[in-house]
């Protein structure tokens, strides 16, 4: 943050205004799975991570320091050093520790200070610095606060909490939908639409009517060109590159460029097409292109081609080999090697189950719905992410000042 503050704010080390207080050392025998009223709450690195690692629970008696509340301000001191998150109600591992400020501080107000874009990168550079990433408490206080009268600050905190909390509910609201999205395609996938009557097959219980085919009998890969980085430019036309395939999409933000050439128009991609990462860290994943632009196909990025538009609706494709089985099915052999790769044929040869066209149609109308819905929620979260990166700028640098009633 700037050196020069509003007037009537003040410029403070984080140490003149808050005490540092570490967490517990407990032995993992010590831990217990289950909560009684003789326990609380073990607070591990885990928690604030998406390991998905079960809680854990100490005897209160080993818990007379470290505890915490559930708006304390936390910060991870190892591993994830420097990464700041709010309390959770226990006693927190010695990797952990609270920053906790003085009558002149407001405690939400520190919180997002602390996570504001400047402050994380300086605290970023801080665990950095040592060989192996860590924040210590010397380096800490050398990071100064911008510290407001304590009603701004309130104000101020209220009016940034309160975006979050949209942030989170938006969050919420799309893990619920990719959920439901999940369960969705799993039951149309498998059963269809108001089927009861059902037949044995190879790959288990099919509904009547749906056949069970090689995806290579209606669906060929097509590989892109090879382009050498001497072909590559500061403008033209995108190439579109394994990493490119990102969550279901193409992202173009660090795309390369090429100069249009004749040659190459086989390789050119159209809207709707549907894209497959066939080398390195994103083998197996799956992107739609929906750019309004043309762009090239690089090598190792495979294209769904439909060779039989009576059988197979192009949609349905993209529903199908964005599901679990297909992951599955092309995965399996290519996760083995120590550069994941697929081909064309470990793709085509693989059997999927089949409903008539029509059917094919409602099944994928209805999850591209559900896509969308999904989208849209995304892109208000997007939005709101914006507008608080906007408002932590002004606000925390008082640059807009708040009025406070």
């Amino acid at each position: 943050m700037s050196s020069v503050v509003p007037e009537g704010w003040k410029l403070l080390p984080i140490g003149d205004v808050t005490a540092f207080s570490q967490g517990i050392q407990v032995d993992v025998e010590q831990h217990h799975e289950k909560e009684d009223d003789s326990k609380v709450r073990f607070v591990r690195i885990s928690d604030y991570t998406k390991s998905h690692e079960p809680p854990r629970y100490i005897d209160s008696s080993l818990a007379l320091k470290g505890l915490v509340e559930k708006d304390d301000v936390v910060m991870i001191r190892y591993g994830e050093a420097g990464r700041v998150c709010r309390g959770i109600v226990g006693a927190i591992a010695n990797n952990l520790f609270t920053i906790r400020p003085n009558s002149i501080l407001e405690k939400e107000y520190l919180f997002q200070y602390l996570t504001s874009k400047e402050v994380s990168q300086r605290i970023g550079e801080l665990a950095a610095s040592s060989a192996m990433p860590a924040i210590s408490f010397s380096s800490l206080k050398s990071i100064n606060l911008t510290v407001p009268p304590l009603p701004e600050q309130k104000k101020i905190a209220s009016i940034l909490t309160s975006v979050d909390e949209v942030i989170e509910n938006t969050q919420k609201q799309i893990d619920k939908l990719q959920d439901l999205k999940k369960a969705t395609m799993n039951e149309l996938l498998t059963k269809g639409i108001g089927h009861t009557e059902f037949k044995d097959s190879e790959l288990g219980r099919i509904p009547e009517g749906w056949t069970k085919e090689r995806l290579g009998k209606y669906v060929k890969i097509e590989s892109g060109n090879s382009f050498q980085s001497s072909e590559f430019s500061d403008k033209g036309i995108p190439i579109v590159r394994i990493s490119n395939i990102r969550n279901g999409k193409i992202d173009l933000s660090n795309a390369v460029f090429c100069e249009e050439n004749k040659r190459l128009e086989k390789f050119l991609i159209a809207n709707g097409d549907i894209l497959l990462a066939m080398s390195g860290a994103t083998t197996g994943k799956i992107g739609k292109y929906t750019c309004s632009f043309k762009s090239y196909l690089n090598q190792r990025v495979g294209r769904f081609k439909v060779i039989d538009e009576t059988k197979v609706e192009n949609e349905y494709v993209y529903q199908l080999v964005r599901s679990r089985e297909f992951t599955e099915n092309t995965l399996i052999d290519a996760i083995g090697g120590a550069q994941p790769n697929i081909s064309s044929s470990q793709v085509e040869n693989v059997v999927y189950k089949f409903p008539p066209l029509p059917e094919q149609k409602k099944i994928a109308s209805i999850l591209t719905s559900m896509d969308k819905t999904i989208e849209e929620k995304q892109r208000k979260l997007h939005q709101t992410q914006s507008l608080k990166k906007s408002l932590m700028q002004d606000l925390l640098t008082g640059r807009v000042r708040v009025t406070v009633n």
